[in-house]
């Protein structure tokens, strides 16, 4: 009887080792064809892709360790359209001239800049007059914001942070001084300055830090959000 029931065994085991072995198969070829893992350079390609293709984003920038007797833009919040042709903004600048601080509405198509300056309605600017940067220029693919990562240098993964509600990867790197120094109108354009993005899973480019000797020895940071990918944007000249 033991005997039998050996042998009856004997088929039953056979088909699930079978079974187990081609599981372990498909489970392999699974892993097998599963894509490889972006280099940091190119996450950074595709965040710049999807900032190039965004059509508008909500910018906030703020800095630290700006030394308070210096001429030049500290903080800004808005909306911009990424435009290639006439990139907009329409928001907030805040920025020091011969030490007095004072933040100004500010719309911004293309060239042209409107201020609210102790007015009750926009009016034209000269942003140069103030050394202030073009908040529009910020949403120009060839030269803005987007124009940064590719020119990052040796970057490298730090991990994952936490940003509110989300998690970003962390890329790091430098970046020459002068096309940053051009953009924000601060620096010498001199040297090199570190950098750290944070890049969401779709990747967003949703924080830039830069931190570098932008007015001298002492370092000092300015740090870029940009947020609402795509949301709907009106701005025109007023």
């Amino acid at each position: 009887m033991a005997a039998t029931l050996t042998a009856m065994r004997r088929p039953v085991l056979a088909a699930a080792l079978t079974a187990l072995t081609l599981f372990a198969g498909c489970s392999g070829g699974g892993t097998e064809d599963a894509p490889p893992e972006r280099t940091p350079a190119e996450r950074l390609d595709a965040a710049r892709v999807a900032l190039e293709g965004a059509g508008s984003v909500a910018l906030d920038l703020t800095s630290e360790d700006v030394p308070p007797q210096e001429n030049g833009v500290t903080a800004a919040r808005g909306s911009g359209v990424v435009d290639a042709t006439e990139p907009r903004f329409q928001g907030t600048i805040t920025g020091t001239v011969r030490g007095v601080a004072a933040t100004v509405d500010v719309i911004a198509v293309g060239d042209d800049a409107y201020l609210k300056l102790f007015t009750p309605d926009y009016e034209p600017f000269d942003l140069s007059t103030l050394n202030a940067p073009n908040p529009a220029d910020f949403f120009d693919p060839a030269d803005g914001i987007a124009s940064l990562l590719p020119q990052t240098a040796d970057p490298t993964v730090d991990g994952r942070v936490r940003a509110g509600k989300e998690v970003l990867l962390q890329v790091s790197g430098t970046i020459p001084a002068e096309p940053v120094d051009t953009l924000f109108h601060i620096g010498e354009g001199e040297g090199t300055y570190r950098v750290s993005y944070g890049l969401t899973d779709d990747d967003q480019l949703r924080t830039a830090t830069l931190v570098g000797p932008f007015f001298g020895t002492e370092d000092s940071t300015y740090r870029l959000t940009l947020t609402d990918y795509g949301a709907p944007v009106e701005i025109s000249r007023p």
